[in-house]
């Protein structure tokens, strides 16, 4: 997402295959992470020779808790098992970690994280 923030100029597709080399993900892993992306919405595709990969939004619209829940829906779900004489407060730390880590990500977009990512040239 954020290499294609980084080529995000509103047209312009980027080829899977720029995508893996560039962020060093096998293509195999990437087609599944960039279907997954489709299914729920955030990237579209265009099949043939000139085909590739883009964003549906601006990536200042895309805060990084979307992305986030689109491809680990669980990753900031509720404790499963809060049970045992540390099991309360357990709960308790882990719903403060998970609200805390919301606010952050929904308070991030796309943009800002694909801004910071970009090489700084000094002369």
């Amino acid at each position: 997402m954020v290499h294609l923030a980084r080529k995000h100029d509103g047209q312009s597709v980027v080829r899977a295959d720029d995508i893996a080399e560039s962020e060093t993900i096998p293509p195999s892993f990437l087609a599944q992470i960039l279907h997954e992306l489709k299914r729920t919405g955030l990237v579209t595709s265009r099949r043939g020779k000139t085909g590739g990969w883009k964003l549906t939004q601006a990536p200042a619209e895309i805060s990084l808790l979307t992305v986030v829940e689109a491809l680990e829906p669980e990753a900031l779900g509720q404790l499963s098992n809060a049970t045992g004489e540390s099991g309360e407060a357990v709960s308790r730390l882990w719903e403060s970690v998970r609200e805390s880590s919301r606010q952050i990500l929904s308070e991030s977009s796309l943009e800002t994280l694909a801004a910071s990512a970009e090489p700084m040239f000094y002369i």
